[in-house]
């Protein structure tokens, strides 16, 4: 089978320009198998007119099928998943997974904890190597600062992530309020 790549937007950032990227790959024959560390896997399949829709839901193994149901009650059919997103596909014309204000701002809360908590981690390690780097002499001194530099390749991304969620959080509950 052929497979192609294709790398995310950033669903922080952009989740519904990933969403249309793979509607428009389906349509074109290539249909989306796996998404890993920010990497779609696709594989050569026949055109498909298809929606996708993202939901970010930490599953236990016991509550998989019962949550796949679920979606699939309401015509989305599970593509595939990783560390809490999970991937569903369905026929244009479906009802969205979130359709009302309050259960979009449930998913984007789901989607943030774990993001915050990478987040703060990084921003305790930044302080921490600081520290180092200030306090430390000779080799330990250049070790905090190659441990700064690291910190700081992280946390930058991690800050921006956080508060592209944060902001998509002030929007879903501002619809919710009206």
């Amino acid at each position: 089978m052929k497979k192609t790549y294709k790398i995310s937007n950033g669903l922080a950032f952009f989740e519904q320009k990933d969403l249309r990227m793979l509607r428009e790959k389906a349509a074109e024959g290539w249909m989306a198998e796996s998404f890993k560390g920010g990497l779609y896997t696709f594989t050569k399949s026949n055109p498909k007119d298809v929606i996708f829709s993202i939901d970010y839901y930490e599953l236990t193994p016991e509550d998989e099928e019962e949550y796949y149901e679920l979606f699939a009650s309401s015509g989305w059919k599970h593509v595939c998943s990783h560390t809490g997103i999970h991937l569903f596909k369905a026929a244009p014309g479906t009802p969205p997974i979130y359709s009302d204000a309050a259960s979009k701002t449930d998913q984007v809360k789901r989607s943030s904890k774990p993001v915050y908590i990478v987040t703060i981690a990084f921003f305790l390690l930044t302080i921490i190597t600081l520290a180092f780097m200030k306090l430390a002499d000779g080799s330990l001194h250049l070790a905090g600062k190659i441990g700064f530099f690291i910190s700081i390749v992280f946390f930058i991304p991690m800050l921006m992530t956080s508060m592209a969620i944060f902001i998509q959080l002030l929007k879903a509950q501002k619809l919710s309020k009206n």
